[in-house]
């Protein structure tokens, strides 16, 4: 599904103002991504109404990227900030991206 930044936005309030609602798994419950799909039903702006499933899927994809950001930031001598990113600069930063990302495959930076 295509997200918008608006959608994005939007699913990240409602799950957290929703965040009293982990489960036992320190994930959400079904029916709480139903209720996301629903209230950001409002931001469509093209495309399929976003199921719960979707946003399920969305919130999997943002946590995975975010994980993989916080522990490329535990490298030492690496940089990020949500403006520019990893701003790679110079042969010794695309190195360690390099390394790094050869062993993350199947977490997509952007």
């Amino acid at each position: 599904a295509v997200w918008t930044d608006t959608e994005t936005d939007q699913l990240l309030i409602y799950l957290f103002n929703n965040r009293d609602k982990v489960g036992d798994t320190s994930n959400f419950k079904d029916m709480t991504y139903n209720g996301a799909a629903e209230a950001i039903a409002v931001y469509l702006q093209h495309g399929p109404q976003k199921t719960g499933a979707m946003c399920k899927t969305k919130w999997g994809s943002l946590k995975q990227t975010y994980n993989a950001i916080q522990k490329y930031c535990q490298l030492s001598g690496v940089h990020w900030d949500n403006v520019t990113g990893a701003n790679i600069q110079g042969e010794a930063a695309t190195s360690v991206w390099n390394e790094y990302i050869s062993k993350k495959v199947c977490y997509v930076l952007y």
